[in-house]
């Protein structure tokens, strides 16, 4: 934990002071730091099982993520070209200890408390094409909700289907060497990536611990008053019989998202509905579904102010019930920078055959970044 807070004091001084470091310098030399830049934020929350579930008890989490990026072409270099690094640190207290739960309550939960380099690639655009090589994190491109963003859950952030059946996925808290393309732009977008199916050691053997394949297309438009996003997407993972076990079996899954987002007087309204299977029966979670809604500016007017509910159903392969999730969860800005987030989920069967758990959480956020700014 004294690690972790080690990252904050860092990141809080170079959030302060490298956007002045170089104001001296002779214009000729200002070109490459023209391209740096910094990003860091912090989140520290209580996770509380209140009644149901294996037992009451509460335990915190907390996470500091940072690192720098250099753009090319704001260098004054060459167009399209951008080299992105990132370090976390994870502090967990492991609620599902007390909830019992397989989707995971809390999107920061990590099986144990590590620390490690996160991201590490290079991304280079030609007109309407954009690569990306290195240590990349799958989810952060594929699988994703945006009206979902704000849900605590982990099963909004990323589908069961693939995080539960996949121990080796490259998603949080770990990301895997591979390569991706993304084709098209604006409305249209076809997208592709291959990567190693061990994210947990992700340079020990990585051409030999099986490859994890996926595809999605993405497709927005205006409908109405508002605009809507569909994506679907399908994976393949190989892996060695040997390593199954530990890191996921050979299967095949799809998954699919509609989002639609509009403006009704003051106030920014979003929805989506996400869900996916992988039927095989060698996966413990073969079928989910889940969906929301959100609105933002309901208080304040600011956009970072918002309220989201929503709800999640796994299937547990045999086991008596499915896991069912309801949440309410609210973002409130506290200063440019610093948010609260209290939050309220109801786990209905969890584990698939614990009694009804009642959870509540409060998480503090900080983005140094904006904190600086401010």
């Amino acid at each position: 934990m004294r690690c972790l807070y080690l990252w904050v004091i860092i990141a809080l001084f170079l959030m302060t002071t490298c956007p002045s470091a170089h104001a001296d310098e002779a214009v000729a030399t200002q070109s490459f730091w023209a391209g740096l830049s910094t990003k860091a934020k912090f989140q520290e929350e209580v996770v509380s099982n209140l009644v149901g579930g294996l037992a009451s008890g509460s335990v915190g989490n907390a996470l500091f993520i940072g690192g720098f990026s250099w753009d090319s072409e704001r260098a004054g270099e060459w167009h399209g070209g951008k080299v992105v690094i990132n370090f976390l640190a994870v502090d967990t207290g492991n609620p599902e200890a007390y909830v019992g739960d397989i989707q995971g309550v809390s999107n920061l939960t990590t099986v144990d408390s590590l620390m490690r380099l996160y991201r590490l690639y290079y991304r280079q655009r030609w007109g309407w094409v954009t690569e990306r090589l290195g240590l990349l994190n799958a989810n952060d491109y594929f699988d994703n909700a945006g009206v979902a963003c704000d849900l605590l859950n982990a099963s909004f952030g990323i589908v069961p289907v693939l995080s539960q059946n996949l121990q080796g996925m490259p998603t949080y808290p770990f990301s895997s060497l591979g390569s991706m393309v993304a084709l098209g732009g604006g409305d249209t977008t076809l997208q592709a990536g291959v990567f190693g199916a061990d994210a947990v050691h992700p340079w020990q053997q990585p051409f030999s611990q099986g490859v994890l394949m996926m595809l999605e297309l993405d497709h927005s438009g205006a409908l109405d008053d508002g605009r809507y996003t569909v994506k679907m997407g399908v994976l393949r993972n190989r892996q060695k019989e040997s390593m199954a076990a530990r890191l996921g079996p050979n299967m095949i899954g799809f998954y699919g998202i509609g989002e639609y987002r509009w403006k009704a007087d003051s106030l920014h309204w979003g929805a989506f509905l996400q869900g996916g299977g992988a039927p095989k029966p060698i996966n413990l979670v073969p079928w989910y579904v889940g969906g929301g809604l959100q609105v933002a500016g309901l208080f304040s007017g600011d956009r970072n102010d918002a309220l989201s509910l929503g709800f999640s159903r796994a299937s547990l392969r045999g086991l008596p019930h499915a896991e069912t999730s309801y949440e309410l969860t609210g973002v409130f800005g506290v200063i440019p920078g610093i948010h609260l987030q209290p939050d309220v989920q109801v786990i209905v069967h969890p584990g698939g055959y614990l009694p009804t758990a009642l959870v509540g959480i409060m998480r503090l956020e900080v983005n140094f970044a904006d904190l600086s700014s401010g």
